[in-house]
């Protein structure tokens, strides 16, 4: 779920049950949303999006087999990757061993304390894109496809107003704009001269 970005702005108790009952299926046991519903108090319909949102991840997709094989890949990676760089400025133990003479491995830690972090956290490594940026990405996509698909569909009754159109979808509107400011300059003059007899009228 790390490495789909799933945990990112997410309460602990949902993402547990999530992974609790996929675990759970995924082992042959006959646990129930229910079930787990109780044990993380978490409710069902939460339980449900978590469910949902892991599935439409790439990991969703994956068997039991090649979710341990990526795994495995991933923590190879995160060792081979998890030494620290020769150019780290920062050399302070910020961990609880600081006062135990432990030494600086990487981000502030010592070896023992980075290892529980990247067991824990699942390292530093991202994975696919955050949800985000594939909402936006996609909602980019849509919004360039319709557009598109407009176009090509005013061009086919008369190419001459398409292209006036584009062209003029191009510049920018201004949204606070005068009613009267595209409209002709007489009817304006005479709409103020309307509403000046009234008030002279009243004085």
């Amino acid at each position: 779920m790390k490495r789909d970005w799933m945990q990112t702005g997410r309460k602990p108790s949902g993402l547990c049950g999530a992974a609790l009952y996929i675990a759970a299926l995924s082992q042959g046991l006959k646990y129930s949303k229910q079930h787990v519903r109780d044990a993380v108090y978490v409710c069902e319909a939460t339980l449900t999006k978590r469910l949902i949102e892991f599935e439409n991840t790439k990991s969703g997709s994956l068997t039991i087999e090649e979710i341990l094989t990526k795994a495995d890949e991933v923590e190879a990676d995160c060792q081979a990757n998890g030494l620290p760089s020769k150019s780290s400025s920062t050399t302070d133990i910020l961990c609880e061993h600081k006062d135990h003479g432990g030494v600086h491995f990487a981000h502030g830690l010592c070896k023992e304390c980075y290892d529980k972090f990247v067991e824990i956290s699942g390292g530093l490594q991202g994975g696919s894109e955050p949800p985000a940026f594939q909402h936006a990405e996609r909602r980019r996509m849509e919004m360039a496809a319709a557009e598109e698909k407009e176009r090509d569909f005013r061009s086919k009754f008369d190419p001459d107003v398409a292209e006036d159109e584009v062209l003029s979808s191009k510049e920018p509107r201004n949204m606070g704009s005068s009613p009267f400011e595209h409209g002709d300059v007489h009817s304006k003059a005479v709409d103020e001269e309307d509403s000046l007899s009234d008030i002279d009228d009243i004085e």
